[in-house]
């Protein structure tokens, strides 16, 4: 009898397990590594608690994840790999403007590609397939928001990259973002009230990109393969529940955030390093004088670095008595005793090592969060994109240099170099920004996954957001305010005036008197 029922306790806790298991939809279209880095922990962890995963996803990566449904696109690597064989990408840096209409063509063609698949239209045709929740990147895939709507389940953001006001948007998060613009090339980093005058004028811009550029494709692609009309998508927008940002507050800016954006920096490092070959490993261990680590992360980017800052840098690294591990696909032709070249590098083992001092990087937002999370001070060289962002809140806390690499001189690096290796503020400091970032009540991966299976238990998340559309001009700008303590000061601008007018008319009435 008390078998029996130990038997039907257990089998009641297993229904119960099994009827809190819910079907989750991953679309992430990129053909990069870094984003899955990310994702991959998470889809791996919510499938082990026993939610059903179904991802959507070029088809050379992610490798596939035990327990996962994988919905392969084949169109997302050809496109991709058109993008690297030409010379778009020199296009694409050129100018905002130009970036952002080679982006919006680019989004389009992924939005298309992945509606339009065959895999894909049959999982939508199929009438029992059901989802709780659609995670995807908060990026401009507009189109993908309608399968919200489709499916009637709230969407959930992740993002590999820093936090913008595009993100602020979706996550209701009503403050003006005036320090996070999408693009930063030609964004001023002072505060001073002429930069930032300028940047708002900058970001204003953006908005008017997405505005005028972003979105007309993705609301075509809406229309197309789900029938909605435009005006829906102002409400998909507002579907974001949860939004999983790569950000911490000790990473060089606090913000004001609404409770819906949630801080996991730090996500990627709960899968196990790489270890280190043989022969790395003896590298590092007999460097008497430590390591200088240098990466400037993919490779396909370094093509469009100058000519020149290879034979910069191993000018540099030949008058160092520092080891240099130098992470590149390429063979290095002359290069000085003292280099260790690796193709692939184990960097998160590398980084840990006791003997590495000083890390040269572009400033590529894991690359940071990975120092960080070591305690190794970095010099960056900030190439593209949010690179020079991340590397100024790094040099802001203490913890690096920055130099740009299109005036850099050999002895301009070398003395930089000396410099931080001399000064024990930055090893201090990159230490205790170490301590900060690992201080935390759970690890990044455990707050992903309560904060995903909150959005799963409380569909309805408003009591968690501020929709911008429902606040008033005058009260977003506080320009109620404003202009009640401009009329106080009118006020009391004119009785002066009057007073000092009515002073001035008896002196001067008293003067003619007397004479």
């Amino acid at each position: 009898m008390r078998l029996g029922s130990a038997w039907l306790a257990l089998s009641l806790l297993l229904f119960l397990e099994l009827a809190r298991a819910a079907n989750i939809l991953a679309v992430f279209p990129y053909r990069f590594p870094s984003p899955f880095k990310l994702v991959n922990p998470l889809m791996r962890a919510l499938t082990q608690r026993g939610h059903k995963v179904t991802m959507i996803t070029p088809v050379s990566m992610p490798s596939d994840i035990e327990g996962v449904r994988h919905i392969r696109v084949p169109m997302l690597d050809i496109q991709t790999q058109e993008i690297i064989n030409t010379d778009l990408l020199m296009e694409f840096i050129s100018s905002k403007w130009c970036e952002s209409r080679l982006t919006s063509m680019a989004l389009y063609n992924m939005s298309h590609a992945i509606l339009s698949d065959s895999a894909v239209q049959q999982m939508l045709r199929n009438r029992s397939e059901k989802f709780d929740i659609i995670t995807l990147e908060t990026i401009h895939m507009d189109a993908l928001f309608g399968l919200a709507e489709f499916y009637d389940a709230p969407l959930m953001g992740m993002s590999a990259v820093s936090i913008n006001w595009a993100v602020d948007y979706f996550a209701g998060n009503p403050s003006p973002s005036v320090y996070e613009p999408i693009s930063p090339a030609g964004y001023l980093w002072d505060n001073s009230l002429l930069s930032r005058w300028y940047n708002w004028i900058y970001i204003t811009e953006e908005q008017l990109i997405e505005t005028l550029i972003y979105r007309p494709t993705q609301l075509r692609l809406l229309k197309q393969f789900f029938g909605y009309p435009p005006e829906m998508l102002g409400d998909l927008r507002a579907r974001f529940s949860v939004i999983l940002m790569n950000t911490h507050f000790s990473l060089g800016r606090v913000r004001a955030n609404v409770p819906n954006i949630i801080e996991v920096a730090g996500l990627h490092l709960s899968e196990p390093p790489e270890p280190c070959d043989e022969e790395l490993q003896r590298f590092l261990n007999e460097s008497e004088h430590g390591v200088i680590y240098f990466s400037m992360g993919m490779e396909i980017m370094v093509r469009f670095l100058p000519e020149n800052l290879q034979q910069q840098l191993l000018d540099t690294f030949a008058q160092l008595e520092q080891r240099i591990v130098w992470k590149r696909e390429m063979e290095l032709p002359n290069k000085s005793d003292n280099i260790y070249t690796i193709h692939q590098s184990p960097q998160r083992q590398v980084l840990t090592h006791p003997n590495v001092k000083l890390f040269i990087t572009n400033g590529g937002h894991l690359s940071i969060i990975e120092a960080v999370h070591s305690g190794v001070p970095m010099l960056g060289l900030p190439v593209f994109f949010d690179q020079f962002g991340n590397m100024r809140r790094m040099q802001k806390v203490g913890v690096a240099e920055c130099l740009d690499i299109n005036t850099m001189t050999v002895d301009l690096l070398t003395t930089t170099i000396r410099s931080m290796l001399e000064n024990p503020r930055y090893a201090r400091k990159a230490k205790d920004l170490s301590q900060c970032f690992k201080d935390r009540p759970m690890s990044p991966l455990e707050t992903a996954v309560w904060w995903t299976e909150y959005a799963l238990r409380h569909k309805n998340v408003s009591h968690m957001r501020m929709n911008i559309e429902e606040v008033p001009l005058m009260r977003y700008y506080s320009l109620d305010n404003l202009l009640m303590l401009s009329l106080r000061f009118g006020i009391m601008a004119i009785v002066v005036i009057f007073l000092g007018f009515m002073l001035f008319k008896i002196l001067q009435d008293r003067q003619r008197l007397l004479h």
